[in-house]
């Protein structure tokens, strides 16, 4: 890797015993007492229980950055131009987790015309699965917040949410003003100043749903600004429901042709297909290489801070062009990417409770029908919530990049 700028201090090349997990960990735990910055792992033929220790270890036991990467993808990326790509790809990781800054995309222009020159802006993301849950198989839900005033940095906090054995979680988080105001503390930690207006993108919530958010979670957050800002003026919000899971496909028609084909990045609508009664836009923010384009449907169920619709139109689309990973668009914004990216590694990251349990997630992995019952209400009184605690010195990193 040296020759495509990534400076070691030594040759890194090491085997190990890839079957016992605690060599894998004692050796971690050497390299992190050398003082180590990270540790990338070329894993050949080893399953998945081996990357979720690496995982495991390195963010929640030590505190090391890693990265994985898989032999046969070396191998199938073995000629010079596909092997720039994935090097360049791997280097944007290790940067971003790193602290590193990849891109800057600058937000004056969507927010000149809602804000102020001293208003200060933070961004949160927040996702969550949707499974039938038990204590041997949590919803995870993953919130994402803005560290600095350029919008690269973020910070995540998880939590495991347990509803009564064999039933569906709620799409509701539980207690959110706890990890919002853990990540308001460290805006102010990095900053030295707390944001005055707070955009959240909240992914996995249908229709049904946005009165149980904003009596719950809107409220929550709001009790977080309260707990943290005291007698200070209180910061305005914005939240944003962003859909993704939908039927609605848009085409361009090419007259010459008498052919459709897929809308150009950045094309929106806000009219005709939207709800004349709400605050609803379309945005196809990214090019579509193989297949249908899929836009995102995104809903503004609260608004205090005013953005008109062009305004918050150009924020959504910037947004989508500051994922740390990527050098072009992505589908949704990069708070919601990193938000959903976290719950999806989540489970993961209970090694240890899945090394004890493994028996009952055997048993559980079995849907039983008697344990299943919709008639069955839910309520918030009935989940438990617990915080997946990282190593401190990785919880406020990118780790997820």
């Amino acid at each position: 890797m040296s020759k495509y700028g990534i400076r070691f201090n030594s040759k890194p090349i090491e085997k190990s015993d890839a079957a016992v997990p605690q060599i894998i960990l004692a050796r971690m735990h050497e390299l992190k007492i050398q003082g180590c910055e990270i540790i990338i792992y070329i894993l050949n033929q080893v399953g998945d229980d081996i990357y979720h220790a690496i995982k495991f270890f390195g963010n929640i036991k030590l505190g090391m950055v890693t990265q994985c990467t898989r032999y046969e993808r070396l191998v199938s990326n073995s000629d010079n131009h596909k092997m720039d790509m994935y090097i360049q790809n791997l280097a944007q990781k290790f940067n971003a987790k790193l602290g590193g800054v990849n891109q800057l995309v600058s937000l004056i222009h969507p927010l000149m015309l809602s804000s102020a020159r001293s208003d200060v802006f933070m961004f949160f993301g927040i996702d969550c699965t949707h499974i039938t849950c038990s204590h041997e198989r949590p919803s995870i839900a993953a919130i994402i917040g803005s560290r600095d005033s350029t919008s690269t940095q973020y910070a995540s906090r998880l939590v495991k949410q347990f509803s009564p054995k064999g039933k569906i979680t709620l799409e509701i988080v539980k207690d959110l003003h706890m990890p919002v105001g853990e990540l308001l503390h460290e805006f102010f930690n990095y900053n030295s100043y707390l944001p005055n207006k707070l955009v959240f993108y909240r992914a996995g919530i249908d229709n049904g749903s946005f009165q149980k958010v904003l009596d719950h979670e809107l409220r929550a957050i709001k009790r977080a600004c309260t707990d943290l800002y005291g007698y200070n003026q209180l910061p305005q919000i914005c939240f944003i429901i962003v859909k993704k899971r939908h039927n609605i496909r848009f085409f361009h028609w090419n007259k010459k042709s008498n052919q459709t084909n897929n809308i150009q990045p950045g094309t929106i609508t806000d009219t005709d297909f939207v709800s004349p009664n709400g605050f609803d836009f379309y945005l196809n923010s990214h090019a579509t290489i193989q297949g249908t384009s899929r836009p995102i449907l995104y809903q503004v169920l609260y608004d205090e801070i005013g953005f008109t619709s062009d305004d918050i139109q150009q924020l959504t689309y910037y947004l989508c062009h500051t994922v740390a990973r990527c050098t072009k668009s992505t589908a949704v914004p990069a708070p919601v990417h990193y938000a959903t990216y976290c719950v999806a590694r989540g489970l993961s990251l209970d090694y240890e409770g899945q090394i004890a349990n493994e028996q009952q997630s055997i048993a559980v992995s079995e849907f039983d029908e008697a344990l299943f019952d919709e008639n069955v209400i839910v309520t918030l009184d009935d989940v438990q919530t617990i915080k997946i605690d990282f190593n401190p010195l990785i919880e406020n990193t990118m780790w997820f990049a």
